[in-house]
């Protein structure tokens, strides 16, 4: 298994206050990202389905910092 070592969510930072971000994020460049997410919330959503195919979609994740980076608080899509 393999370290991660990104300190944030890929895609573009839309919104920061103080220490919680918004992060504009493009299924389509970020693939294997929107993937996991997607995956992330079949956990909890037994009914989704859509994990494959994030290419017209755009994810929006709320992210709190601190000293070690970003950590995702919740994300949705549209």
């Amino acid at each position: 298994m393999k370290k991660c070592y990104l300190k944030h969510p890929p895609g573009n930072e839309i919104y920061r206050n103080e220490q919680l971000s918004f992060f504009e994020i493009d299924g389509r460049k970020n693939k294997t990202y929107a993937q996991n997410l997607c995956l992330l919330a079949k956990l909890f959503l037994d009914h989704k389905t859509l994990y494959y195919d994030t290419d017209p979609f755009l994810f929006y994740v709320l992210a709190f910092l601190d000293d070690r980076g970003f950590h995702i608080v919740g994300f949705f899509s549209k």
